[in-house]
């Protein structure tokens, strides 16, 4: 896809946010951070970042976007705020605010952010080992294991996104424990996007 990638084909993030505002005199976005990927020495390899679109009180869409610290020249000092600009564009996209493919003149997701992590990605695959995850896992207790599995199984009862995110902030340093063959995160996304659906 980002083989024939022209920057100046693609509207950017800001000019997607611009023109929602100029509809939307009411629009609210929020991000937040929703993880960060940390070396042994607590130095960050990914940001993950979630964007909420809102007209007024209402919750028009949400959507996320990751990025790897040092995958590109920009992602060196500003992987956050790249990762929070990304998530922005496709919360954005979610909401009806699409740009048009050049050559098709249809609505497409991709914003430029997008198409230039596309094509940096395309490229940078093997040049970039330092930003994975370190393979180490952590060994949850049988306590730490159990109280997952209580948040699990209180999952379905959950009937608002706020209170998906309250039971995700009172146990982050659980959300990577895996039940059922998944881990507590995923099954909490999971759950969020079924509320959203």
């Amino acid at each position: 896809m980002a083989g024939n990638y022209d920057p100046n084909a693609y509207e950017t993030v800001a000019e997607r946010l611009q023109r929602a505002h100029g509809d939307h005199k009411d629009l609210r976005i929020i991000n937040r951070i929703i993880d960060i990927v940390r070396d042994t020495e607590n130095r960050p390899l990914q940001y993950i970042v979630e964007s909420s679109v809102y007209y007024g009180e209402i919750l028009i869409a949400v959507d996320v976007a990751e990025e790897l610290v040092g995958s590109s020249f920009i992602n060196k000092s500003n992987a956050l705020e790249n990762a929070s600009t990304s998530a922005t564009g496709r919360s954005l996209s979610l909401a009806g605010y699409m740009g048009t493919d050049p050559n098709t003149k249809k609505p497409v997701r991709p914003t430029q952010q997008d198409m230039e992590k596309s094509k940096r990605v395309e490229g940078a695959t093997k040049t970039a080992p330092q930003a994975k995850a370190p393979a180490v896992k952590r060994e949850y207790t049988e306590e730490e294991k159990a109280s997952a599995f209580a948040v699990y199984s209180l999952i379905e009862t959950k009937t608002t996104e706020e209170e998906l995110r309250s039971a995700w902030q009172l146990n982050l340093d659980l959300l990577d424990v895996v039940i059922e063959g998944a881990t507590l995160r995923d099954h909490l996304l999971t759950r969020r996007a079924a509320l959203n659906g």
